[in-house]
């Protein structure tokens, strides 16, 4: 990544991480004895720039085995010719009390914030609550209190989180700033964006203070220490740097924080690395050179035309990778692969002759999906690093999937040798006008294999080629090594016609895996072993405005050895789907019950028999798409139709929610009415009512289409879909008993589900929903060991359900205060 000229900043800073210096042996990669020396080199380094508004010292002076560690680095400061200000790091509370401390630093309370030419910096003591807080202090006990409460989560000793009267006093000062018209950076030794540092290393509380940045708009950066080896990320606009510890390299190392009014440069001192941050995203342009009139695209669907004289360029969505590739007349393909954009060079297009080839060009209508044959060869769209997704070859690893998609916007162009045959995947605009939105919120980008190169531009063109108006991206977000900001992005991706949200499968674990909507990744583990699936999920999703699915309930599969009991069991199978319908219901608005290659008939019974207990459940479909191995959503995937008024995040989240939901796979779909109720809707009147059924697929294919009343078949219907618009069915039914209504269609002779409609719900005045039953704390072992190793066939019986029931009622019998 080039780094512009700087030529004057608003503001410049030095930031030195963690010293740590101390008279013992190297351990762990670093060298304690020699951190004296090199921060003293530094300091004298720093002091030949010309200009340093000031210096920060994010914390952790000494290592805390002797008192006069900290006095040392002091000693080493005083040297700097700026000014330097004060982070306190956990290990200069070992051997210091906070009093002693500030003392040291000059200070008279770890919160503290200053000014400089108009940028407000503002100081956090991120260890406020935790083991460093005074001994016998309330913060202390509530540090206590807070582990003692979550005993499942693995929180590091050595973090911590900040007090109620520090957060506030954050916020105040936050909102402060931004009435001021001041821009705002975050000075603080703990990390708190885990993807600018390690694996779990940040606040505990790490969510409760993104929430307080996310509220601030002017926020700039989030400088932080702690973590040694250093890194680099951005967030919503928010620069997340953590600054590599002295005693961990080899030559002084630092970085200089050079602040613009539009962007944050960051130059590299030692074995720091350099890095530029702009505040806001825009379209980058790329400019090369082709043969003269040579058509030249992207992996994201831009096209342009080379000129008399062979120059193009292209406008690309946002910063980030790209590949380009040009097709000519006579000419073989070429690629640019792995295309960092913006960039200082103009980008050369290396084509060489071949014989034969033409070149085929199109126009359409917007997004679109094709499957393109050339003398029945598919012609395939590429990633990033020019491969043809879908069709590598020789095929590799086992998940890779031979898709033969298409993917272009406005118009396309492809090189071919013989007959060329282009044919537009079908897709149903119809359903949108109507307020069906289609949708995804388990579509992986990168699920591990790495056969293919993507990023969230790349995926976000793919699912909008594919008629997705709404999709949430699940596990990395892209294998391009690019430091992205991956929320922005999505943010930015997303416009009125077009929903994108990132979302981790979470949890996930031999207890079953959970999908989610309406909240970002989230990234605390736990033990599953001490805290359960249903109590992380409702407070890391359901209690912060998201929702709950369990995705793949009825998948069984990657099968491993228990170590208590050496019983086999399933790692995918969803093992708390009983658990959490008896104690939280609400967490189960629907079931992803129709995974691509599972038993239909045993997922519908599974279905019936928790509906006909009186439970409101509808159906999801997820793509389980892994974009890294040539699978994407539309690519024979699933999709999940939700019924809104207009699109947003939360009116997806509410309308999973209420089972508002409709499953599509192949591209079949079902828009389901009972007068003016549809899916999720409940009936109150009793008598007469007219069902009315629009079932669309392929044109001509025969189908199968059933009516269900409380799991029994109450009519069926073996079609032929028209050769244009839906199958139309309208039929009369009388009701008058608590019921629920849901439509099914298959291809005609075969089970395997093509589209459901969720339930339409009867309700009479007596009608009782289940009782909800108290949660056990503690939950028994015994009992959690029972679930982790139930088989796929006990959880599909209800002796099983029943079970459960009657042990969870016992436990609230015999502790009421459960």
């Amino acid at each position: 990544m080039s780094i512009p000229p700087i030529s004057s900043p608003l503001v410049r800073l030095a930031l030195i991480g963690d010293p740590q210096y101390a008279d013992r042996d190297p351990w762990n990669g670093r060298q304690y004895r020699e951190a004296l020396t090199l921060h003293q080199q530094l300091i004298q380094r720093l002091n030949d720039e010309e200009r340093l508004d000031f210096i920060v010292s994010l914390g952790d002076l000494g290592d805390g085995m002797h008192k006069y560690e900290v006095p040392l680095l002091l000693e080493s400061y005083a040297q700097s010719r700026f000014p330097v200000r004060y982070v306190m790091g956990n290990h200069d509370r070992v051997q210091n009390s906070e009093e002693e401390v500030m003392a040291l630093f000059g200070l008279d309370s770890l919160y503290y914030d200053f000014a400089v030419n108009g940028l407000r910096i503002v100081v956090i003591n991120s260890l406020d609550e935790s083991r460093f807080s005074p001994p016998d202090s309330q913060r202390r006990r509530n540090a206590a209190a807070f582990r003692e409460a979550n005993p499942g989560l693995i929180l590091r000793e050595w973090d911590g989180m900040l007090s109620q009267d520090g957060k506030a006093w954050l916020r105040t000062k936050l909102a402060t700033a931004v009435a001021a018209q001041e821009d705002v950076i975050v000075l603080s030794h703990v990390p708190v964006w885990h993807l600018a540092s390690g694996p779990n290393v940040a606040m505990w509380d790490r969510q409760d203070v993104l929430d307080i940045l996310d509220g601030c708009p002017r926020l700039r950066a989030f400088f932080a220490g702690h973590y040694h080896p250093g890194g680099c990320a951005a967030r919503k606009g928010v620069l997340h740097k953590t600054v590599r510890a002295i005693c961990n390299a080899t030559v002084p190392t630092a970085c200089i924080a050079n602040i613009y009014s539009d962007r944050i440069v960051l130059e590299a001192i030692g074995e720091e690395q350099p890095f530029v941050h702009h505040f806001r995203m825009a379209p980058v342009r790329v400019t090369g050179r082709a043969v003269p009139g040579a058509y030249v695209m992207a992996n994201t669907g831009e096209i342009t035309r080379a000129n008399a004289s062979g120059h193009f360029q292209l406008l690309l969505p946002a910063p980030g990778v790209y590949c380009l590739k040009a097709v000519a007349d006579g000419m073989a393909d070429a690629f640019a692969p792995m295309l960092s954009v913006p960039s200082e060079h103009a980008v050369t297009m290396d084509m060489q002759p071949e014989a034969g080839r033409r070149v085929i060009h199109g126009r359409c209508d917007g997004y679109r999906h094709l499957h393109i044959r050339d003398d029945g060869q598919p012609v395939r769209s590429f990633d990033l690093a020019g491969n043809p997704i879908g069709g590598m070859q020789p095929q590799q690893p086992i998940w890779h999937q031979k898709s033969e998609n298409f993917w272009c916007k406005d118009e396309y162009a492809f090189s071919a040798r013989g007959d060329v045959v282009i044919n537009e995947v079908p897709w149903r605009p119809e359903l949108r006008a109507r307020g069906w939105y289609k949708g995804d919120f388990h579509a992986h980008i990168i699920h591990g294999e790495n056969t293919y190169r993507g990023n969230l531009q790349f995926s976000a063109f793919i699912a909008r080629a594919e008629h997705y108006d709404w999709i949430g991206l699940s596990g990395n977000f892209a294998n391009d090594d690019y430091p992205a900001d991956v929320l922005g992005l999505a943010e930015y991706l997303s416009d009125d016609e077009f929903l994108l949200r990132l979302n981790l499968e979470y949890p996930k674990n031999y207890f079953g895996h959970v999908g989610n909507f309406g909240v970002e990744p989230i990234f605390q583990p736990f033990d599953p072993e001490i805290l359960s699936n249903l109590e992380q999920a409702k407070a890391a999703i359901v209690d912060r405005g998201g929702v709950t699915v369990p995705v793949h309930p009825l998948y069984h599969d990657v099968i491993r050895e228990d170590p208590v009991s050496g019983r086999p069991f399933s790692w995918m199978t969803n093992k708390e789907v009983f658990l959490w319908l008896l104690c939280a219901p609400d967490m189960v608005p629907c079931l992803d019950l129709f995974y691509h290659d599972s038993d239909t008939p045993r997922a519908e019974a599974f279905w019936f028999m928790l509906l006909n207990r009186g439970y409101r459940i509808g159906c999801c479909a997820t793509s389980d798409a892994a974009f890294d191995v040539g699978r994407s959503p539309g690519s024979r995937r699933g999709a999940t139709y939700v019924k809104l008024a207009q699109l947003s995040e939360q009116a997806v989240v509410q309308a999973i929610k209420q089972g508002r939901t409709m499953v599509s796979w192949h591209g079949a779909a079902l828009a389901f009415h009972i007068d003016d109720a549809t899916c999720g809707d409940t009936v109150e009147q009793a008598g007469r009512h007219r069902v009315v059924i629009d079932a669309f697929y392929q044109p001509g294919a025969a189908v199968h289409i059933r009516l269900v009343r409380n799991g029994r078949v109450v009519s069926e219907r073996h079609e032929c879909l028209p050769g244009q618009g839906p199958l139309h069915i309208e039929e009369d039914i009388d009701e008058h008993d608590n019921a629920w209504y849901l439509v099914i269609m298959t291809d005609d002779g075969c089970p395997r589900i093509k589209a459901a409609a969720s339930p339409i719900y009867f309700r009479r005045p007596d009608f009782q929903p289940p009782p909800v039953l108290p949660y056990p704390k503690p939950f028994p072992d015994t009992l959690r060991q029972r679930l982790k190793l139930l088989t796929l066939d006990e959880l599909c019986s209800e002796a099983v359900f029943d079970e459960l029931r009657d042990k969870l009622a016992a436990l609230s019998a015999s502790n009421p205060q459960s």
